[in-house]
């Protein structure tokens, strides 16, 4: 309980300074408030104080978890905050210099260590190609990040390879774990066991048991599976009867964002 209750502590200190944030920005540069971005923040921001809601995760609720008196909190934050922050009348920009700062704002891509100090809804609202230019830091950051990886993994490999076996072999085993030091480093080097099964092998003696009246499944763990290609080129008839079976269920919903070229986007 008392996690949840820092968890939501700190949901509150966030909106707040979010709230001194933004507030502090559109004095110190007024045009923001002509921007799209930045109106989309505050209008979150203000919407997230103001709502009447008691659903989990709104403002009301917030205060109910912490026990804040709601009424006396809201008249603070909309003294110290809300009332500096009313959206003026949005005034269409002229097109250079909408296309100017459109230019600016794809130049201006947040970088991955910028990603963690900014708050997430401030990230949605983000130019969709800035997200794209995110996504494809982070592509590049993970293959990066693995190649270093193997290359590491393979110079520590040829360091301790040797000793690892030696050790083995002086234990009479071929696989498992071995323990060494190497200074005031201790190395702990594994060479997992992996058994491979001829499944026609298996086959054969699943039937052989079967026949010999005995249980196969005393012996063997079998899956049964349908690849979905061949599913899919089977008669109706066919699946049909193997319909009842068969489950499908979503996976992880995923996103690739790709911006277009001059050319497409004239088109």
């Amino acid at each position: 309980m008392e996690a949840e209750i820092d968890l939501w502590r700190a949901v509150l200190a966030q909106a707040i300074s979010d709230a001194g944030r933004l507030l502090k920005k559109g004095k110190k540069k007024p045009k923001l408030w002509n921007d799209h971005l930045f109106r989309m923040d505050v209008r979150h921001l203000r919407r997230w104080f103001l709502s009447q809601s008691k659903e989990p995760g709104s403002f009301r609720f917030v205060c109910e978890v912490l026990d804040i008196d709601h009424e006396r909190a809201f008249g603070r934050i909309q003294e110290q905050f809300l009332q500096h922050m009313v959206l003026p009348r949005w005034k269409p920009e002229p097109k250079e210099e909408k296309k100017e700062k459109t230019v600016m704002k794809t130049e201006m891509n947040p970088t991955l260590s910028e990603l963690h100090s900014m708050p997430i809804g401030e990230l949605a609202e983000l130019s969709p190609e800035q997200l794209a230019n995110l996504q494809q830091q982070a592509a590049k950051a993970v293959e990066s990040a693995k190649l270093t990886n193997e290359f590491l993994e393979g110079v520590i490999s040829r360091r301790y390879a040797d000793k690892a076996d030696l050790l083995r072999k002086e234990a009479g085993k071929d696989f498992g774990t071995v323990r060494f030091l190497d200074g005031d480093v201790q190395v702990t080097a594994e060479l997992p066991k992996r058994p491979h099964w001829d499944q026609k092998r298996l086959s054969d003696l699943f039937d052989r048991i079967r026949k010999a009246g005995e249980d196969p499944n005393e012996y063997m763990d079998v899956d049964y599976k349908v690849p979905e290609t061949k599913f899919k080129a089977w008669p109706s008839q066919i699946r049909s009867a193997f319909e009842g079976a068969r489950t499908v269920k979503a996976g992880k919903p995923t996103f690739k964002l790709s911006v277009k070229d001059e050319q497409e986007i004239a088109a």
